[in-house]
């Protein structure tokens, strides 16, 4: 089966994300990315991955903000890190946007 997560926009902008998914369990190796859009405060469940590639090794996210293109990534380099705990143990990712910068959190969903 593959991985899947409920996705949160809780900011008043558009964003764009894209999922970088793992290749087996290896942070050095990446099995493609999945790509979608969320309106402001949106929420969604997007699966990614396959019965295999079932972890993130990172988000991309792209926001437009007063006329400038805001885009951040948050990509793992070591597995057991936080960001790949926080990534690949919850099933919640939530955006919110503060003073001029994208913030990602996530929770278990449910």
């Amino acid at each position: 089966m593959a991985g899947r997560k409920l996705f949160s926009n809780i900011s008043p902008y558009r964003s764009d994300v894209t999922l970088v998914i793992r290749r087996s369990e290896d942070p050095r190796n990446t099995a493609g990315t999945t790509d979608f859009s969320l309106e402001p405060r949106q929420s969604a469940w997007h699966d990614y991955g396959d019965d295999v590639n079932i972890y993130l090794n990172g988000i991309k996210l792209v926001s437009m903000f007063k006329g400038e293109i805001i885009g951040q990534q948050h990509i793992v380099i070591v597995r057991g890190s936080e960001l790949d705990n926080q990534l690949n143990t919850r099933n919640a990712v939530d955006f919110t946007f503060t003073n001029g910068s994208i913030v990602l959190s996530t929770h278990q969903f449910g």
